[in-house]
């Protein structure tokens, strides 16, 4: 059978490569686009196309099955100095391209990869689900909301549009970078214990969901082959762990220096909640313990 086609947006970064390495191990050709990647692929089945998305996708690039679009500067506006406004161009703008494309090209699926960050600290009490209504109001959060509303109205009517928001994220190939100044806090609590320094916990202990990046690219391969949702849905295991939980297994797999309490600095969202997708009932997310084993034996570069 001829292996379908996706399109991976953002695929110079952390969740963009670990998704287009992904889908590549599931046998589909895969065409990864950004204005920059780290090194280049030697898995066969992958094609990196380098460009500037916010130009409009390269017209070489051919149709494919599935569009996934994983573009998105992450660095807060005040980092990057630029205004509320020029942040939010700063990320709408490449997605209007790749729907442009989209409306072109007709692939069957469409999924724009949104975030917990769209909601706001007040938005749920011990577990953000699906049918939490978002009020973030960071030009991130207005970015992906913004998004969220766009994706399925722009869409033709033979494009299934899922919208799919992601929680807390961990795996190997984790690297800050322009659009992602920052690091997760499972790669900072790694790199903390390989150089020997304790691992700061916050004094709240907030308790977060957490999903090993390698399991994406499978998670969305079969939800992409049923029907998509009249609303977002949030895509993520079911482990959550506190911080000094998961610091404290860190610890223990590297041998390094235990978590030691720090002042808490502002809230930490309540941790997300699965939706029940039914292609995801029976799933096999890798838990905190196995995933970190294979994150341990690569280098988290900070």
């Amino acid at each position: 059978m001829k292996p379908r086609r996706v399109l991976v947006t953002g695929a110079g970064g952390f969740v963009g490569n670990a998704l287009a390495l992904g889908f590549a191990r599931l046998d589909w050709e895969v065409i990864g686009l950004d204005r920059s990647f780290d090194a280049a692929w030697e898995d066969d089945g992958i094609r990196q196309v380098t460009a500037e998305l916010a130009d409009g996708v390269p017209s070489d690039v051919p149709g494919v099955d599935l569009v996934v679009h994983a573009a998105w500067t992450t660095t807060d506006a005040e980092t990057l100095g630029v205004t509320a406004a020029a942040y939010v161009a700063l990320n709408v703008r490449p997605l209007l391209a790749v729907l442009e494309y989209s409306a072109r090209t007709r692939p069957a699926a469409f999924v724009f990869l949104s975030s917990s960050g769209v909601f706001g600290l007040s938005d749920g009490d011990e577990g953000l689900t699906d049918a939490h209504q978002p009020t973030g109001a960071s030009p991130y959060a207005v970015a992906k909301r913004a998004g969220e509303l766009l994706v399925p109205v722009a869409l033709e009517k033979d494009t299934a549009g899922h919208v799919m928001r992601l929680g807390y994220l961990f795996g190997p190939g984790e690297a800050a970078r322009p659009s992602r100044l920052g690091v997760s806090q499972v790669a900072g609590w790694v790199n903390s214990a390989r150089e020997g320094h304790p691992l700061a916990v916050r004094a709240d202990d907030p308790r977060r969901d957490w999903t090993f990046i390698a399991d994406l690219a499978a998670a969305l391969e079969r939800t992409v082959d049923g029907p998509a949702a009249a609303r977002p849905v949030h895509l993520g295991s079911p482990h959550v762990l506190s911080d000094s939980a998961f610091a404290t297994l860190i610890a223990s797999q590297l041998s390094g220096p235990n978590p030691v309490r720090a002042s808490a600095t502002g809230q930490v969202k309540p941790p997300m909640v699965p939706s029940d997708i039914p292609a995801l009932r029976d799933f096999a997310w890798t838990s905190p313990d196995d995933g970190l084993r294979v994150l341990l034996a690569r280098e988290v570069r900070a």
